[in-house]
């Protein structure tokens, strides 16, 4: 025990396959949520469009939870974000549960990231203030999980706002998209909330790992890189 509070100190570097698998997982959720923020296939609209230019392609207007693609004058098809005053934006245009959905959905995309380097943090420290960061990291994940899922259950409220219905159809409301699919977009944000919680168990199986007696030994013998499967 005396040999693993020099950590700090002494610069050793623990790397255990729980906790290179934490960082891994941790790293994708990260990833997951943010194409899920950027990327405007939240609703794809059912009208497809053939734009011709240097070449013929198919596109589908869409709708994200702040980025949208939509037909301009039946030749160009532009993507891009709502407005650049983002929340300023009028409630018509960008509606109240997508601008809520936004906040949750980035708040926990920041929480995730701060967790994906603390991570990190624990292949040379164990501790924090005097509290574990695994169990603080593996909290905060639980967090961010449960903030992108109320992000996930908000935007369904939004899809009866006027720009959906004039994309979808008119008997388009809150959680009855009408005649538009559902994207990939959403699925990532799903998949994101699964992967934040698997990541949170894993937190414990890393401490254990990191805290195993081998490793105790490795330190002891004067290794400063201990590596165990």
């Amino acid at each position: 025990m005396g040999a693993l509070n020099l950590i700090p100190i002494m610069c050793y570097i623990i790397i255990t396959s729980g906790s290179l698998t934490w960082f891994i997982l941790s790293l994708i959720a990260d990833m997951v949520i943010l194409s899920a923020i950027v990327s405007p296939k939240w609703l794809i609209g059912p009208e497809r469009f053939t734009i011709e230019t240097n070449f013929t392609a198919h596109r589908y207007p869409s709708v994200g939870i702040y980025t949208r693609c939509k037909i301009m004058e039946k030749t160009r098809y532009h993507c891009g974000p709502f407005d650049l005053d983002g929340f300023a934006t009028d409630n018509e245009v960008y509606p109240i549960p997508w601008k809520a959905s936004m906040f949750f959905i980035s708040l926990g995309f920041f929480i995730l990231t701060a967790t994906v380097l603390l991570t990190l943090l624990t292949c040379c420290r164990q501790s924090l203030f005097g509290k574990s960061i695994h169990n603080m990291a593996g909290s905060a994940q639980v967090v961010s999980g449960i903030s992108v899922m109320i992000a996930v259950f908000l935007h369904p409220i939004g899809w009866g706002a006027k720009r959906v219905i004039r994309m979808c159809g008119a008997d388009s409301e809150a959680f009855y998209p009408s005649e538009c699919s559902i994207g990939w977009s959403l699925y990532c944000a799903v998949v994101g909330i699964v992967l934040c919680f698997i990541c949170a168990g894993i937190s414990l199986k890393a401490e254990t790992s990191n805290m195993h007696s081998n490793v105790k030994r490795r330190i002891e013998s004067g290794e400063r890189l201990v590596c165990v499967p």
